[in-house]
């Protein structure tokens, strides 16, 4: 018999706020984190906006000792982590430990470090360089305090899986519970902006405005004309619903269903990737026992580039009929910018709110329809409604999706 999956805590690193207060009111309120990079510099491009982490304090996470030989994933991730820790009103003297593991998903890690790192060696002798400066350059290297910070004996997994990380971060977590591996997992995403990731989506035409259009987030909007970059780091805790319920943990929902697939490059026409998006969809809700008609919310992908929306939408067309079959559909990255391998988590954590308050955020910047999305999009304001089951779409440029159904908790 499969174990039941709840979620008991949240932890959140984001352009528009720190903590899940922060992040939801600012979705709720429209709240854009958008906006001119500073931490790079930009002028020999046309691409200049982020979304940006800026008011993080992550000495009152961690403390000072040590802070300063972390890189900002790292920080992200840790603070992150402890936020969701706290909210799970989990123990953090190893107690819990050989039942605790981490699974986080991050498309590029630490690849900025790493390449720095590099350069050094090769630019410098090794035997000069401090060994605090590799301390935190791998790719596994924030799972890896994590896990020995807050005293986890258990699993310690990094996925990379391009843009959809971190949901299958979670999904792979949400397994490993579910067939009795371990109790709890601390489990989400982590991205960090730098140079080096700005280079490759600018130099791939990924980037909104790098054709000369005006330069927007624009969900499912006629006038997309790509991605605006952004980093932050956003955390769950799953946990087997019996553990949870023992310890008298609170348990914001259940994760019912994971679903993933595989394109298989760029070079299939569009409808090979609606086919395969939809496959994604339709095993997330069949893994979830549930039927079409039991979906009230769709938190889509939609970050805005021409095909990867006009795929997403026919997919949810294709499954669940005309308009969708009028399920109400939320888009959050107009808000944060596409944070690529951390995104699915965040869309996972505005989702757990909307089933908690009964609202679903809209999609700011949302101006005009284009003719061959036709659903039924959150817009102008958020939406009041009872969510009982939510489907969460995940879906990267070059051909992976992974989308999962969580649900209102029932006993």
């Amino acid at each position: 018999m499969k174990n039941r999956v709840v979620i008991t805590g949240i932890g959140v690193v984001s352009p528009i706020g720190c903590g899940k207060e922060a992040f939801w009111n600012g979705l709720v309120e429209g709240r854009q984190g958008i906006a001119p990079m500073a931490s790079l510099d930009l002028s020999p491009y046309r691409c200049k906006l982020g979304g940006e982490v800026k008011d993080l304090k992550p000495e009152v996470y961690l403390g000072s000792k040590g802070l300063k030989y972390l890189n900002k994933g790292t920080r992200f991730l840790g603070s992150a982590s402890k936020m969701a820790l706290d909210d799970a009103k989990l123990p953090l003297d190893g107690s819990f430990g050989d039942r605790m593991g981490v699974v986080v998903g991050s498309s590029l890690g630490n690849f900025s470090e790493t390449t720095d790192y590099f350069y050094e060696i090769i630019k410098t002798s090794p035997s000069e360089l401090s060994p605090m400066i590799s301390y935190d350059v791998a790719l596994n290297s924030s799972i890896n305090y994590v896990s020995v910070t807050f005293k986890m004996k258990g699993v310690a997994r990094t996925i990379s899986s391009g843009f959809t990380s971190s949901a299958d971060a979670v999904g792979d977590a949400f397994k490993m519970v579910q067939r009795g591996m371990t109790k709890i997992i601390v489990t989400g995403g982590v991205e960090q902006i730098s140079i080096d990731l700005y280079l490759i989506f600018y130099l791939r035409g990924l980037l909104s405005g790098v054709d000369g259009a005006k330069e927007a987030c624009l969900p499912f909007d006629s006038a997309r004309n790509g991605f605006v970059m952004a980093e932050g780091s956003y955390i769950v805790i799953l946990e087997e619903l019996q553990h949870a319920l023992d310890r008298g943990a609170p348990i914001y929902a259940e994760v019912k269903g994971f679903g993933s697939s595989f394109v298989g490059g760029k070079q299939h026409p569009p409808e090979v990737r609606v086919a395969r998006a939809e496959k994604a969809m339709r095993a997330a809700v069949e893994d979830a026992g549930i039927k079409n008609e039991d979906v009230q919310l769709i938190s889509a992908n939609a970050n805005g580039c021409k095909l990867q929306d006009a795929v997403e939408a026919k997919a949810i067309q294709s499954l669940f009929g005309a308009n969708g079959g009028g399920i109400p559909v939320s888009a959050i990255k107009s808000n944060l910018g596409e944070s690529y391998g951390a995104a699915g988590t965040a869309q996972i954590i505005s989702t757990l709110m909307s089933i908690n308050t009964g609202q679903i955020p809209h999609i700011i910047n949302h101006s005009t329809n284009d003719p061959e999305i036709n659903l039924n999009l959150i817009r102008e304001k958020p939406a009041k409604k009872d969510v009982g089951n939510a489907l969460i779409n995940n879906m990267d440029y070059d051909g992976n999706n992974a989308c999962l159904v969580v649900g209102k908790f029932c006993k």
